[in-house]
């Protein structure tokens, strides 16, 4: 655990094929208190035995720009697949597209509002909300 970790953060694993995806949603997800966005390459090495991948995440996020990209592809190669079902899934593709079992899987289609992801995402993981205009109206610095 590194110096800005903190016991009480959610984690969210997030998958992108996108820099600039990336940095946008790495910003937007900023706004959330005690959250912790940690991005994955798609062929980061299997975990170490005893330790599930579901373990360490409470959210993840796949977001592919790339219309070749699978999104399921992209967490087997990520070693994740096995996390669907047990911790959700946040699904961000120009591809709109519908699981047979809408087990634990939230899509997001592009376009979208970016604007809207932190909210979205404080759903998923049942956080409240605040926006940055309400925080500015009760004096609290914003997010």
């Amino acid at each position: 655990m590194t110096m800005t970790d903190h016991p009480h953060d959610r984690r969210i694993c997030v998958l992108c094929d996108l820099d600039a995806l990336y940095a946008a949603i790495e910003l937007q997800l900023g706004r959330l208190p005690q959250v912790q966005v940690i991005r994955l390459e798609a062929n980061v090495p299997r975990s170490p035995a005893g330790e599930h991948p579901a373990e360490r995440f409470d959210l993840i996020i796949v977001a592919s720009v790339s219309p070749i990209h699978n999104p399921l592809s992209i967490l087997y190669h990520a070693a994740l697949l096995q996390c669907i079902g047990q911790i959700p899934v946040l699904i961000i593709s120009e591809q709109p597209s519908r699981p047979a079992s809408d087990d634990k899987i939230i899509y997001l289609n592009f376009p979208f509002d970016l604007e809207n992801l932190a909210e979205i995402v404080a759903g998923i993981l049942g956080q409240p909300f605040v926006s940055p205009s309400e925080r500015a109206r009760a004096g609290q610095p914003p997010g």
